[in-house]
């Protein structure tokens, strides 16, 4: 089940690992929510690697948990198909309604609805997919989480405000 999910590194010709962090002003706060914890390593990994602060959790209830605690998160990555009652999407209507100033990223290996049919506002990523485009779709969520006008202008160490 924890078959690779990303068809190349994270490296780009030219650029170090934290390329990609270093066009952010701050490390984002991301939670990597996955059952496969191979994959959910893989992930973090990567995200760590290129200069993020993750925090992995095993299933929804333990991503609800780790957003409780911590009110810096400015994107989860979550997986669509988990075990138990609570999968990807419910998460992550749960995440918009509690937490609207995080974004999420969902991906699967499974077949995704367009965007648009999701009725959330979310991202949507399918595996397989390089380590880069993980790290440029979070990137791109993180710097849309600490526009104002969008993500209630999150400055690391304070609780964002909530989007109205």
């Amino acid at each position: 089940m924890s078959e690779a999910i990303f068809t190349a590194g994270l490296g780009l010709p030219g650029l170090g690992p934290i390329a990609a962090a270093d066009m952010l002003a701050a490390r984002p706060a991301v939670l990597v929510v996955d059952d496969d914890a191979a994959i959910r390593m893989i992930m973090a990994d990567t995200l760590r690697d290129a200069g993020f602060d993750v925090v992995e959790a095993a299933d929804a209830a333990d991503a609800a948990r780790l957003l409780q605690q911590r009110r810096d998160f400015q994107v989860m990555v979550t997986d669509i198909h988990m075990p138990g009652a609570t999968n990807g999407y419910f998460l992550a209507r749960q995440v918009r309604e509690r937490w609207p100033y995080v974004e999420v990223l969902m991906v699967s290996g499974q077949a995704l609805p367009a965007r648009r049919d999701l009725d959330l506002d979310c991202d949507v990523l399918c595996k397989p997919f390089a380590g880069i485009e993980l790290v440029g779709r979070v990137a791109a969520l993180a710097r849309r989480a600490a526009e104002p006008e969008i993500g209630g202008g999150f400055v690391a160490g304070s609780p964002p405000a909530l989007r109205a």
